[in-house]
């Protein structure tokens, strides 16, 4: 038997995931997690082995499902701050030479206004032919210093302009280099999830290839009773319920998003996406969005959150079931909420 793997490559990284981003998520460590099993000498140790070992690829895999999360979204803050760069430089540009073309219209004035040297109070007395000449000239004077006094603010201006465009192209240089250089770290910190998360899968598909058909049988259990058709109700929820619904029978593998195959939170990440809504791809960054609903207001529709941290997601079809893809060497079906270890809902 093969064992599926959630993809070898490693993450395109376009420029910069943000490490603090990550860590604000709670994706900063890798959890400690068990020691590996010791070899299963029979059935019945790898059925006693499978499902710590089953868990651990669970949290695994939603952790790396949730770093590609932040990926996508870093990639694209870091394409906007990149292209925020260039016109930065080009404003700095401008500014520049708006400020030397400002200075040169000051020389001529300066040279116009001051090369003749006649222009100050003494030489407007003696070449004046009468007291109001006197006084015209001065009063002309105090124009040409007021003009120059606007002038120079003028100037002023610009030069400050140039400051700011020249900070803020600075800036954006900087912020483009700082994801720069913390795109490496996050790309590792993606590749030692995928590698922890692989070890375990495989792992547990060694375990489930030792057990016997009725261990197997026994292990994903008869599931409970469920709809046989749509759901009635209106909302996105409701609608992201009978998408997946139509999913029923479909086997668990890890790492998928459907439509012939899913994990737990490429189900729902599916069926909202037939609803129309974009949801993240990890139970644990599905279980931020929509609103907080308690567990006696359940109702049809709601994603339904798992174990601490949050690992597993359904889909609510009433107060007390839920459709999921439970886990590998089973199939989508319904099961109890009540039946493992509730961590919350939300409603979209």
């Amino acid at each position: 038997m093969v064992s599926p793997r959630v993809g070898r490559s490693g993450p395109s990284v376009v420029v910069a995931v943000l490490l603090a981003g990550l860590l604000g998520l709670g994706l900063g460590a890798v959890p400690a997690l068990a020691q590996p099993a010791p070899p299963a000498d029979n059935a019945e140790d790898a059925a006693a082995a499978l499902e710590q070992v089953q868990r651990d690829a669970e949290v695994l895999t939603e952790q790396w499902h949730a770093a590609k999360d932040e990926l996508t979204a870093r990639e694209s803050e870091a394409a906007e701050m990149q292209a925020a760069v260039e016109p930065a430089r080009l404003a700095v540009e401008s500014a520049r030479d708006a400020e030397e073309q400002f200075r040169r219209q000051i020389d001529v004035f300066a040279m116009s206004t001051f090369e003749g040297g006649n222009l100050d109070q003494f030489n407007a007395l003696l070449g004046s032919g009468s007291p109001q000449d006197f006084l015209d000239q001065m009063s002309a004077l105090e124009l040409l210093a007021s003009d120059q006094e606007i002038v120079l603010d003028q100037l002023l201006a610009v030069v400050n302009d140039t400051d700011a465009a020249q900070g803020e192209a600075d800036a954006a240089a900087a912020r483009a280099a700082a994801a720069v250089e913390a795109a490496a770290l996050a790309a590792q910190d993606l590749e030692a999830r995928k590698r922890e998360a692989e070890i375990r899968i495989d792992e547990a598909e060694r375990l489930l290839e030792r057990l016997s058909p009725q261990q197997r049988a026994d292990r994903a259990g008869p599931g409970a009773g469920g709809p046989d058709g749509p759901v009635a109700g209106s909302g996105a929820g409701v609608e992201a319920l009978n998408a997946a619904i139509t999913r029923l029978g479909m086997p668990y593998k890890w790492g998928a998003e459907g439509p012939g195959s899913f994990d737990c939170s490429g189900l729902t990440s599916w069926a909202f996406a037939e609803a129309g809504i974009t949801l993240p791809r990890s139970s644990s960054q599905q279980a931020r969005v929509g609103q907080a609903v308690s567990r006696d207001d359940v109702r049809a529709g709601d994603l339904v959150f798992f174990y601490s941290p949050v690992s597993h997601v359904g889909i609510a079809v009433d107060n007390d079931t839920m459709i999921n893809s439970p886990q590998t060497g089973d199939v989508v079906k319904y099961a109890s909420i009540s039946g493992r270890d509730f961590a919350g809902a939300r409603r979209l």
